[in-house]
């Protein structure tokens, strides 16, 4: 009698054992790179999401900075500059003592303040939109920096400005860690002019904007640092 040898046998109980253990590793290893990329997108999703906001905010900063002092007094009759001085774009605001009319009375960084500062910039300029001569301003205020634009009137610019703030980029560290968001640099002539408003000709910006959310992998708030200079084209009034 022979015997016959089945070859279609199911599997043993330590195959079956070996072969859970192994499909277990596996999965587990597979899942966690996984996990690990996900946090990981989620961490640079964070930062790249910060990054794109400063960076429309450094290139609006620029543009309104490019165009500031634009139309100058050059551009109007003498009569219609002295009897309408809200027609006339200064380069930069100033606070206190703001006047049209040259000579300036504040000097950048000591008498003037808060406008220009570190932290507060009010640039005057036509955009072209029919509201004629306007202040556009910047403003830190805690860690959000602050933009409002309002036309150009007689009186102060600081409280004519102050009721048209709104929030524009949020999580700006620089007040806190004490670097300032504007830098002025000064027309150069043989002696060179006063450090007042209306001889800056560059601002350096510098904006250090933390991620709104912690980074899921190491539970810290992730920071990025971005600088840029703007220039002013239009000539001195």
């Amino acid at each position: 009698m022979k015997k016959r040898h089945d070859s279609a046998r199911g599997f043993s109980l330590v195959e079956l054992l070996v072969g859970t253990v192994l499909f277990t590793i596996i999965t587990g290893a597979v899942f966690s790179l996984l996990m690990s990329a996900q946090l990981r997108y989620r961490g640079e999703s964070n930062v790249t999401e910060a990054f794109q906001q400063a960076n429309i905010a450094l290139d609006q900063i620029t543009r309104d900075v490019h165009s500031a002092g634009y139309p100058a007094a050059s551009s109007f009759a003498a009569n219609v500059a002295a009897t309408q001085p809200w027609s006339v774009a200064l380069p930069f605001s100033w606070s206190p003592g703001y006047t049209n009319v040259p000579p300036l009375p504040c000097v950048v960084g000591v008498s003037c303040g808060p406008v220009p500062g570190e932290y507060d910039l009010i640039v005057e300029t036509d955009l072209g939109d029919g509201n004629g001569v306007q202040w556009i301003r910047y403003s830190l205020q805690g860690t959000t920096l602050m933009r409002g634009k309002t036309s150009k009137v007689p009186g102060d610019p600081v409280s004519s400005t102050q009721s048209s703030l709104v929030p524009y980029l949020e999580n700006v560290m620089n007040g806190s860690e004490s670097l300032p968001i504007f830098v002025y640099t000064f027309d150069q002539s043989s002696p060179p002019p006063p450090p007042q408003p209306s001889y800056i000709r560059g601002v350096n910006i510098t904006l250090i904007v933390q991620s709104a959310q912690p980074d899921p992998q190491t539970g810290q708030y992730r920071k990025i640092t971005l600088t840029g200079q703007a220039v002013r084209f239009n000539p001195n009034q």
